[in-house]
């Protein structure tokens, strides 16, 4: 079985603000530390895993092409750097216009990342920036940090040896 870190995408990877929704690249800026730390946990043997709530896709702000493209464009920028993202899971659904069970805090996009990389979730954690990431991998028996929208997560994580 492998470990994993999963992370929410927008406040975690990327700066959220300014725009609500991120969904142009122009728009998309890594928040500091991102790459240091995710660097750091690929050497700790840890898989990288985003797990999103991308509701602005249901409510019609976006199109799902247009998240692609943004994740497409995340993923280049985080490879020329050395680092790979093994998956993406998204949830392109809203409360107020399409519930369902995969939007965090439901657990449905951890259990399909941990079934395709066989996870042991034991030994795998889950870096967000609000109570539903961390509600929802503590669900899963996965351990959550919980970092400030925006934060630079090589000083609050990696710095203090939250996860080794």
């Amino acid at each position: 079985m492998k470990r994993a870190i999963f992370l929410d995408r927008d406040g975690v990877i990327n700066r959220k603000g300014g725009p609500y929704y991120i969904y142009l690249k122009e728009d998309f800026v890594l928040n500091e530390g991102v790459t240091e730390a995710l660097k750091y946990f690929m050497h700790k043997g840890f898989l990288l895993i985003i797990i999103t709530n991308q509701g602005g896709i249901a409510k019609g702000v976006y199109t799902e092409e247009q998240m692609h493209e943004v994740h497409n464009f995340m993923k280049e920028l985080l490879k020329k750097d050395g680092i790979e993202i093994a998956g993406i899971y998204y949830c392109p659904h809203h409360p107020d216009v399409s519930p369902c069970e995969c939007r965090k805090p439901g657990t449905l996009l951890l259990e399909k990342a941990i079934k395709d990389f066989n996870i042991d979730t034991a030994s795998s954690w889950m870096i967000g920036d609000s109570e539903i990431d961390i509600q929802a991998a503590e669900k899963m028996g996965i351990k959550g940090v919980l970092i400030p929208e925006n934060g630079n997560m090589m000083e609050l994580i990696v710095k203090p040896g939250l996860i080794t």
